[in-house]
């Protein structure tokens, strides 16, 4: 029984930050969505920010072991680029942990974006760490894009990821809408064509 009301309580607070954002999300309101006792997460969690902490470590778990294969030799071949940007950017689509309808990528940044302190700076050191090992693997493949420039790109490509404002609701719209191998496709060309295009020493 612990486990399942652990559970709906990360079920309704991830729903929460999904649909209204980090400031809509209370104990009452996480209590009322999971038909639980709010005094529950204050047992279970100790409190809102041990609630938001293991609601991250949920959505990032899939992200981190999928992640591992960007340590994996890359083709010595034209086909180097889109597998590294695949290997990249595919787990940046995962769904929500207890969301399907979400993305795991929109609660991790409005959880990093809204909250301060110990867990916002864990969770943008660790998408930053990944994202200059992004660029160092790229940058041989690139060599019209200064570091500078690149890093950028890259950042702006992760945005793609996230959708347009605003990005905490269910329904998705656009051209990364879709989930799966065909959201996938969509965003691994979009990087291609945007990493590609002339660079600042052009």
């Amino acid at each position: 029984m612990t486990g399942k009301s652990k559970a709906r309580l990360l079920a309704a607070a991830e729903r929460i930050v999904i649909e209204h954002g980090v400031g809509y999300l209370t104990v009452r309101r996480v209590g009322d969505l999971a038909g639980l006792n709010s005094a529950l997460i204050t047992y279970h969690f100790g409190g809102v920010a041990g609630l938001l902490e293991t609601l991250c470590d949920h959505n990032l778990m899939p992200m981190r072991e999928a992640w591992k294969a960007l340590d994996e030799p890359l083709p010595d071949d034209d086909a180097a680029l889109p597998v590294l940007l695949r290997r990249w950017l595919e787990p940046l689509l995962l769904p929500g942990a207890f969301t399907p309808g979400g993305r795991a990528l929109a609660v991790i940044d409005e959880i990093a974006s809204r909250e301060s302190g110990e867990l916002s700076e864990r969770l943008t050191h660790e998408m930053a760490a990944i994202a200059r090992n992004v660029m160092r693997l790229a940058q041989p493949h690139l060599p019209h894009l200064s570091p500078e420039e690149l890093m950028a790109r890259l950042r702006f490509i992760a945005g793609a990821a996230l959708g347009p404002p605003p990005r905490t609701r269910l329904n998705r719209e656009g051209i990364f809408a879709n989930t799966g191998e065909e959201g996938t496709n969509q965003l691994v060309r979009f990087a291609y064509a945007a990493l590609s295009g002339p660079g600042d020493g052009e």
